[in-house]
């Protein structure tokens, strides 16, 4: 279908012309598009590496790394990505006399992005193949994937219908996130053509020094940040929780950024001096600024207190704050683990605790956000929406013992196999709140944005 016409089929009739507000309903493909990603790319490609990482009992088996990767940048663009990109294009409509460019930009990000990752999850284990041919491809790919992220940043900048009024001080976090995803993207070619050398030694030196903190800047920075900005706001307009108290939600801000920035050049800062214990000073200063910040941050949300509504997406949201929580205490017991373990740095306790952030604080809130939005688009009252506590139950158990096994691998083999089955139970969970929300999505448009 030529992108015109997609134009054609979205956009809505509207009462008022100019610089009014567009009615819109440019939700439903990106999040169509996150889940699709999310069971192929995403979930299911990481559930099969991480069976054969277990069943071989090492974390840098290299056999899995480039699934490991492809894995990582389907979740990021595709799950995530489509997820952030259609919620903010919904919640900030175009103006009536910029919608035809708003369109254009949308669907151009949403193809973009689509086929940047399709190439990059074939270029990732066939660059090792031939990197004549796969190695330009997958640069293609991370610029397709840059150029969606410009078009997505350029649409909410440029044809975004504003009232005049003065932005709220949560928007500290979105701008933030935005530069942080401007960050990734632009680096993104140059990152993969460095992890991609002809000299495999410099290829994985690279990866070595440069893994960890461009993955901090990835889901804290881009995604982090864009959680906090929305759930100050949309806790307390949509989810009856109170409104989000300010002196908390800024020190989460400036401790949250600061502990990023010093976490990621604290690994750099450790790896060249050697990764001795007194060269991660900086690395674990950042932990405890961003363990810090998690905690302002939840209680400016005020999600653990009295909710005046009561949703099914409560207990998913709540779960994902409480994993951000678990994740901040991991990073605070983190230089006590490798004391007991004997070793400067643990690949499975760093693991762990990006599975705690990733899965159980992001995917969770994009399963509780996504079920609101889904059923309030199309008007579905409340009481009448999905518990979904099958799915509930199995991704809080499925990642607790992910996160739990992992970091048990650092003291005995033996739970290398049990771990392998985790990332399955993790998938069934995302297929049980997929075929309950797509077909809402599916169904006639009601009304035009969230409220």
């Amino acid at each position: 279908m030529a992108i015109k016409e997609m134009h054609r089929l979205r956009i809505l009739p509207a009462k008022v012309v100019g610089s009014s507000r567009a009615n819109v309903e440019i939700y439903k493909p990106f999040f169509i598009a996150g889940i699709i990603s999310v069971l192929t790319a995403g979930c299911t490609l990481g559930a099969i590496a991480l069976f054969g990482i277990s069943q071989q009992g090492s974390y840098t088996a290299s056999a899995w790394t480039p699934y490991v990767l492809a894995h990582a940048n389907s979740q990021l663009y595709g799950w995530v990505g489509f997820f952030i990109m259609g919620f903010a294009l919904q919640q900030h409509s175009p103006r009536i006399d910029r919608l035809k460019l708003f369109h254009w930009l949308a669907w151009s990000s949403l193809l973009l992005m689509a086929v940047g990752i399709g190439l990059r999850f074939a270029a990732e284990p066939l660059v090792k193949v031939d990197p004549s041919v796969w190695l330009p491809i997958g640069i293609g790919s991370c610029i397709l994937q840059t150029l969606a992220v410009v078009s997505f940043v350029a649409n909410t900048t440029f044809t975004r219908y504003r009232k005049g009024e003065k932005l709220p001080w949560q928007s500290l976090f979105v701008f933030a996130s935005l530069a942080w995803l401007l960050a990734i993207a632009i680096a993104e070619p140059f990152y993969f053509a460095a992890a991609h050398q002809r000299d495999s030694t410099s290829s994985i030196l690279f990866v070595a020094e440069y893994f960890a903190p461009y993955r901090d800047a990835q889901f804290l920075g881009f995604v982090a940040n864009m959680i906090f900005g929305v759930a100050l706001v949309k806790m307390s307009s949509c989810f009856g929780a109170r409104v989000a108290d300010k002196t908390s939600g800024q020190i989460a801000f400036v401790a949250w950024n600061l502990g990023l920035i010093a976490h990621m050049l604290g690994w750099i800062t450790a790896f060249r001096a050697g990764m001795t214990p007194e060269s991660f000073r900086l690395y674990h200063l950042g932990s405890a600024l961003l363990a810090t910040a998690a905690v302002f941050g939840v209680h400016s949300l005020g999600i653990f207190s009295k909710l005046d509504l009561r949703l099914s997406s409560h207990k998913f949201i709540r779960a994902a704050f409480l994993w951000l929580l678990v994740a901040a205490v991991m990073m605070l017991v983190e230089p006590f683990h490798l004391r007991a373990i004997g070793m400067p740095f643990s690949h499975a306790y760093t693991g762990a605790i990006r599975h705690a952030l990733t899965v159980g604080f992001i995917s969770q809130m994009i399963l509780g956000v996504g079920l609101h939005v889904a059923h309030k688009m199309n008007d579905i009252p409340d009481s009448v929406i999905p518990k979904l506590w099958v799915a509930f139950v199995l991704l809080n158990v499925g990642n607790a013992a992910r996160v739990a096994l992992e970091v048990t691998t650092d003291y005995t083999g033996r739970a290398f196999f049990p771990m392998g089955f985790t990332g399955f139970v993790e998938l069934l969970a995302l297929c049980l709140w997929g075929f309950a929300i797509v077909p809402t999505m599916t169904k006639k448009r009601r009304f035009a944005h969230v409220g």
